[in-house]
């Protein structure tokens, strides 16, 4: 299991290492009212930015993930971390593809 820290140092090598289309993952703590909870997200660095070809998650690079929610992971928690967004365990969890998915559908029903 590959780690990378969350320094600039750590920065710069995951920006250097970050493989297109491979699956990341940094581990959370979410806040609840009955406490605090570790838990994982996964982001997938699927183009590159146009001018300096750096991997790119939608709008973040692979630079800023690691500075701002690293340190990051090549390999998926263990059983004991839950992921925030997504299926684990047949158990599904709303995405936020999912939430966009009901807003529109009820816009449309609005324009009707």
């Amino acid at each position: 299991m590959a780690e990378w820290e969350s320094s600039k140092r750590g920065a710069k090598k995951f920006a250097r290492e970050v493989e297109i289309g491979k699956t990341y993952y940094v581990v959370l703590t979410a806040t609840y009212p009955w406490g605090d909870e570790k838990v994982w997200v996964s982001y997938v660095f699927d183009h590159r930015q146009m001018f300096t070809g750096g991997a790119m998650t939608g709008s973040m690079s692979a630079q800023g993930l690691c500075l701002n929610y690293g340190p990051v992971y090549d390999e998926k928690p263990g059983r004991h971390i839950r992921p925030m967004f997504e299926c684990d365990d047949d158990q599904v969890y709303a995405t936020p593809a999912d939430i966009l998915q009901v807003r529109n559908s009820r816009r449309e029903k609005v324009r009707r």
